[in-house]
């Protein structure tokens, strides 16, 4: 494998392709961090419930990526080596690889956690593209059933929790069953299953009238079609359509999270047709999807995946495995598109500066002390534009003014006063929030003293975004 070939010829910086790869982008330091904070509280629900982190590659053998022929070899990225590898589209075949081999003596159930970035190609207008995505999830290995299926389900319910959904978000969950949709498409002649299973899938009334179906087939199709909503009435409607068993371990599993769903704020919808992109899921099947600004959005995917095991583990005739993962990024953009405070937000940030170079080394020791305390505070390391220069000030009286920008942001404000008085520096604090920063220079005109601090801390439902800071003075995101 070639990773680095140097060039003679380097282009001139007019020819210099400035833009990421088609498909990709960069994330802003915001995004990063919300990202972070993000996965971080679905780290922290995952460690609850006993789950250990389990780091598998990027780079996997196209065999492991393919999943058994459940993947689409197309969507794959593949590396130009000597061996046939490939960029994971998704982590839950490693993680099965990982389980059947390295981790095959650990005692089950298994219980691992992850995260870290998948990779998909795709065409689009005759343009290949790819697509990165950043997911965190978790397997379940070796815990067949309703045990295993409720306590997915009630751990995906616990990360909702732990997340700030709007009510507007409405957040859904979509059960079904593969095993159901089979017995389902057994009672329609074969040749068009393949036709029916699409149709219904996708939810696509176009396609379905468009299949060669008897005129009783048709409407059966149809009346299968519209076989979705409160899992109460779907389940009596499935017992026309089918005795399988899997309507049985649905109802048990309602039946099983139906009050932690309450009281985490998200419906149940039962919908027998669902099936989720990849194809390695054989038992319940599982979508969290959310009402975004105009249209649903899915941040989350699951299901149960014994076959996937059983693949790995060729040995292992009680191999069992289930398993979801979010869409960081979708989830990000969901919740950043409410003003949700995610990451550092509702965290104290405290901008210090001075009024005359001289006193450069005074803020340089506020920035110190406020480190030393675990506050995030940034330095303007040069006088303020358009301010006159008034010298060193007294060396009697105050020697620091602290402003704040919301009346929710005086007990930060008090806060930062009380470290400087522990430190034994002169120190004054503003009684009126300063809710911009040209406000808060205001203030210090009025009370010219050699250093200047405001603190600042955005609020979900408090000021929106503050204007633009002359010389990347610190702002409330």
């Amino acid at each position: 494998m070639i990773l680095w070939q140097e060039r003679s010829d380097l282009q001139s910086s007019e020819e210099v392709n400035r833009q990421p790869a088609r498909g990709a982008r960069d994330l802003l330091p915001q995004d990063v961090e919300d990202n972070r904070w993000i996965c971080a509280q679905l780290h922290h629900v995952y460690r609850r419930w006993g789950y250990k982190e389990l780091a598998p590659p990027t780079i996997e053998r196209l065999d492991t990526l393919e999943a058994a022929g459940a993947i689409d070899a197309n969507v794959l990225l593949k590396v130009a080596t000597q061996d046939a590898l490939g960029l994971r589209p998704e982590i839950t075949a490693s993680v099965a690889r990982a389980a059947c081999t390295r981790l095959a003596s650990r005692s089950r159930p298994l219980r691992l956690w992850y995260e870290g970035s998948v990779f998909q190609r795709e065409d689009v207008g005759g343009h290949e593209q790819v697509q990165e995505e950043l997911q965190s999830g978790i397997e379940l290995i070796g815990a067949p059933g309703l045990a295993g299926d409720g306590e997915l389900v009630a751990i995906l319910l616990d990360a909702c929790r732990q997340l700030p959904f709007h009510p507007d978000h409405q957040p859904t969950l979509l059960l079904g069953h593969r095993a159901l949709f089979a017995a389902l498409l057994a009672d329609f002649p074969y040749n068009q299953q393949a036709g029916l299973r699409q149709a219904l899938s996708r939810y696509d009334v176009l396609q379905l009238q468009a299949l060669d179906l008897s005129d009783a087939d048709q409407q059966r199709a149809q009346q299968l079609l519209r076989v979705r909503g409160k899992p109460e009435a779907v389940l009596d409607a499935l017992s026309a359509f089918s005795k399988a068993a899997a309507v049985d371990e649905l109802r048990a599993l309602v039946e099983l999270v139906a009050e932690r769903a309450r009281q985490a704020g998200v419906r149940l919808q039962l919908d027998p047709t669902f099936l989720p992109t990849f194809t390695f899921y054989d038992g319940v099947v599982l979508r969290l999807v959310c009402q975004g600004a105009h249209s649903l959005v899915p941040v989350a995917t699951g299901g149960r995946y014994d076959r996937l095991l059983k693949h790995f583990a060729p040995g292992d005739r009680n191999a069992s495995g289930t398993g979801f993962s979010f869409k960081v990024e979708r989830l990000r953009e969901l919740l950043q598109g409410r003003r949700a405070a995610l990451s550092g937000q509702t965290d104290v940030q405290v901008l210090v500066t001075c009024r005359h170079p001289g006193n450069l080394g005074d803020a340089m020791a506020c920035l110190e002390r406020h480190h030393r305390a675990q506050v995030q505070a940034e330095l303007l390391p040069s006088p303020m534009a358009g301010e006159t220069t008034l010298g060193h000030g007294s060396p009697h009286g105050p020697q620091v003014l602290v402003t704040y920008d919301h009346p929710m942001g005086q007990e930060g404000a008090t806060a930062c006063v009380q470290r400087h008085r522990t430190a034994q520096v002169d120190v004054e604090l503003w009684p009126q929030p300063c809710p911009t920063l040209e406000a808060a220079r205001a203030a210090w005109r009025q009370r010219p003293l050699p250093c200047l601090e405001w603190v600042t801390g955005a609020r979900d439902g408090g000021p929106g975004p503050l204007p633009e800071a002359p010389m990347g003075a610190c702002r409330s995101h």
